[in-house]
């Protein structure tokens, strides 16, 4: 008994549809990117530039003010809650002081929001937040003794709570 194959060949329609199919799937990643690229962060950290290129040597007065104060800043996420650490030039709590956080996401706006934090004990100050996993920052901002102001920048990174 002989078994009788037959051959088929490669056709200019075969190659047609393996480039179709081929540069088809290439221009359907890059639409996707290209569509999740400006639809999440619009990458705007001022909405004017000039304006804001103006107060920069007031920026930078404040900055050298905060530097001259010495105050020092620690911050932890534990699970939920989120602790601030603050002592002056001698390593002595700081009490007393107005703090507010901003929680964002570095590249997206959607789960911004601001946080009082209370306080806990001498230069300790909390609050809880839900933060979903992910990357994070908390821009602390303390005011409240004449006009000292201090401001710092930290940032987290949320592991997934599930089991």
């Amino acid at each position: 008994m002989t078994t009788m194959t037959k051959r088929t060949e490669f056709t200019g329609r075969h190659m047609l549809l393996t480039m179709v199919a081929f540069f088809g799937v290439i221009i359907a990643v890059n639409f996707t990117m290209a569509f999740f690229a400006s639809s999440t962060w619009t990458g705007l950290m001022v909405k004017n530039s000039y304006v804001a290129s103006q107060d920069f040597n007031a920026k930078l007065a404040k900055a050298r003010a905060q530097d001259a104060l010495g105050w020092t800043s620690a911050m932890v996420l534990e699970g939920r809650d989120l602790k601030l650490t603050l002592k002056d030039d001698q390593a002595r709590p700081l009490a007393g002081l107005n703090v507010v956080a901003r929680v964002y996401r570095p590249v997206a706006e959607a789960e911004d929001h601001d946080v009082a934090l209370t306080e806990s004990g001498p230069g300790r100050y909390g609050a809880t937040v839900d933060l979903n996993p992910g990357l994070w920052e908390v821009a602390v901002m303390v005011t409240g003794r004449s006009d000292e102001n201090y401001q710092q920048i930290f940032r987290f990174i949320v592991r997934d709570r599930r089991p």
